[in-house]
């Protein structure tokens, strides 16, 4: 299996995580600028590297040959330096843009919070990002604290079907 790599970012070994990768930049990237697409076949349960597009679509990161894209590689912290944006057009098979939260610096590593995409998740498990304000265990949108669904609400960070969801 070869590890996904482009000019602009590459998998390696995780800077936070033991003995898993992650996907890191070769260059700097500026806030709001694209990461990368995340794209592949859509099931109707997640697995742990999918991405939730609605209740029942998850995208499973893969490349046109078969492969994992840099979205299987993609950590988790309660910090994160990226957005993901369901893109979901009419007659369209959806996907995800993945863009910077902040300006990024060249080798570093790209995280998203999983909460703001996902429900519920399909582990809950420690988190072990290190961040100032780490929640300690991964989880779902169902679960993340008021104050911070605030601030993702706020930053455009919670796609449309997880807010109706919180509506109802």
């Amino acid at each position: 299996m070869t590890l996904p790599e482009t000019n602009e970012l590459i998998v390696k070994k995780s800077d936070f995580l033991k003995n898993q990768l992650g996907v890191f930049t070769k260059k700097t990237f500026k806030k709001y600028q694209e990461l990368f697409l995340v794209k592949g076949p859509i099931k109707p349960k997640p697995s742990i590297y999918s991405f939730s597009v609605g209740l029942n679509q998850h995208i499973e990161p893969k490349n046109n040959s078969g492969d994992f894209d840099f979205g299987h590689y993609m950590n988790h912290s309660c910090n994160p330096n990226a957005i993901v944006k369901i893109i979901n057009k009419p007659d369209k098979i959806p996907y995800i843009r993945v863009i910077a939260r902040k300006n990024i610096k060249k080798d570093e590593e790209l995280t998203f919070d999983y909460a703001s995409l996902e429900y519920k998740t399909v582990v809950n498990s420690i988190c072990k990002c290190k961040s100032i304000n780490c929640r300690g265990i991964i989880r779902g949108f169902k679960d993340l604290p008021k104050n911070i669904a605030k601030k993702y609400e706020k930053e455009n960070m919670i796609p449309k079907y997880l807010l109706k969801i919180k509506a109802e």
